[in-house]
């Protein structure tokens, strides 16, 4: 492995010099996206809703009301769940509708969820019936973030996992090893973004050869400031091949 391990850090050498200046971390869901759509979004909302509303019992149990929406009332709150096919902007207009709907029958303080396949994506958050002062918030679980957002790449995901300590992703890179070479550390990024807390990066990159590139947070961010050259950024970097595979 030593042979081959030299030509890959230095791969990732003349890599880092593009991303140290090119870098831009995907932005595909992420909460300053979503809030800075979501102006454009709601200045051109309809009136209307497909829904239709169901009175409270008072229990504060949810109540079924189209087949992919619930509503649950509890105290000052109305909290809607909603299940949508497709992730786009028009996602920010349908939780803004619902929003519009509950204040509409009465309700002052909102929160709107969107469920994609079962997963949380987007939440929305109004209090005191004041329309013109919601806020978004991306609730996807961290595994299902680091997902979607590594979609963003020429990437099939296979596996994510997700811990105190590592973010561990298993995936194949379709356009090939070298752009993988010069994607690595702008994806290491992007998973870090998501899991702020772990310690490590660890992509295993299954191809020809199957490859784990891992490497510690602290580095990826001291890359990220300037603070490393990039002869220490690849010096911190664990490249093993792996004979039998993982994913």
């Amino acid at each position: 492995m030593k042979g081959k391990l030299l030509p890959l850090l230095l791969i990732l050498i003349v890599g880092y010099f593009y991303f140290s200046g090119n870098f831009h971390v995907p932005n595909g869901l992420n909460p300053e996206r979503v809030i800075d759509t979501a102006k454009n979004v709601t200045d051109n909302l309809g009136k209307t809703s497909t829904t239709t509303e169901t009175p409270s019992d008072g229990t504060g149990t949810g109540v079924d009301l189209t087949g992919n929406v619930s509503v649950i009332r509890s105290n000052n709150w109305t909290v809607v769940k909603f299940e949508t096919d497709v992730i786009d902007e028009g996602l920010l207009g349908r939780a803004y509708t619902f929003a519009e709907k509950a204040i509409e029958n009465g309700s002052e303080n909102v929160r709107v969820e969107a469920y994609f396949d079962n997963e949380p994506v987007i939440a929305l958050t109004l209090k005191n019936g004041d329309l013109d002062k919601v806020t978004f918030e991306d609730i996807r679980r961290p595994e299902f973030r680091i997902e979607t957002d590594l979609g963003l790449f020429d990437v099939l995901v296979h596996n994510v996992t997700v811990t105190n300590d590592t973010a561990s992703v298993s995936l194949e890179y379709l356009a090939g090893e070298d752009s993988f070479w010069r994607d690595y550390a702008k994806m290491s990024l992007a998973i870090l973004e998501d899991a702020p807390w772990v310690k490590r990066v660890e992509i295993f990159y299954l191809g020809e050869r199957n490859v784990s590139v891992s490497v510690p947070s602290d580095a990826l961010l001291k890359a990220l400031s300037g603070e490393s050259s990039p002869e220490e950024f690849a010096g911190e970097i664990s490249v093993v091949e792996i004979k039998n595979g993982r994913g």
